[in-house]
């Protein structure tokens, strides 16, 4: 059976699911050794996957209800999503229906990353380069040499490295980020913007020069 990827916008205990799981109104979506349910939680956010079955969306929905009138977290579902994985829209629909909740497409953004079933291309990862962008061109037309070099080192350069702690970012990416801060670190604004801050005469010295 075609799994499910429930995003949930409410916070829910890991031991809600196993008990589901030990009382068989759950079953594992895919074989694991992992004897725990398969739920990813971050903040007041729950990633959840689970089998396609309308029986288990439903007791999934009576037990997050029983968690909110015992706990007085309440559940938006409204906020939350659901994702098909090799899955008719038909059903998806359906499913979504009986849960009384949104549906998605994937690959989606979670965590300001591109989620999905496939390695993420390119294309995905334009959100990153676009930000940085826009930081940059906003902040360092304001600062010193020594202030872009402090926004280069401190704030901006922990962005790619966030996607680097989950993801393969391509070499394409890489160095349209790294031409992005080259430009912002060496480029003049004014009336001397056409010219570069780079030391030419220094850079260009043979080896034996010793530099």
């Amino acid at each position: 059976m075609s799994p499910l990827l429930f995003v949930l916008a409410a916070d829910l205990l890991q031991s809600v699911v196993n008990a589901m799981l030990g009382s068989g109104a759950l079953q594992l979506p895919f074989p694991s050794h992992d004897p725990d349910f398969p739920i990813i939680q971050y903040a007041d956010d729950t990633l959840l996957i689970m089998q396609a079955d309308e029986d288990q969306v439903i007791a999934l929905k009576e037990a997050l209800q029983d968690f909110s009138s015992s706990t007085g977290l309440d559940i938006n579902y409204h906020k939350s999503s659901m994702y098909p994985i090799n899955i008719h829209d038909d059903e998806l629909i359906r499913l979504a229906a009986a849960f009384g909740c949104q549906t998605g497409t994937l690959p989606f953004t979670y965590l300001g990353l591109p989620v999905g079933t496939t390695r993420p291309k390119m294309v995905d990862f334009l959100p990153l380069v676009d930000c940085m962008e826009r930081r940059l061109t906003a902040s360092s037309c304001f600062l010193n040499q020594g202030g872009k070099l402090q926004l280069l080192n401190s704030v901006i350069s922990s962005m790619p490295t966030y996607y680097l702690c989950s993801l393969h970012i391509p070499a394409g990416i890489i160095k349209q980020l790294e031409r992005i801060q080259r430009q912002c670190l060496w480029r003049k604004y004014g009336k001397d913007s056409g010219k570069s801050l780079t030391a030419w005469d220094l850079v260009c010295r043979p080896k034996r020069k010793g530099v």
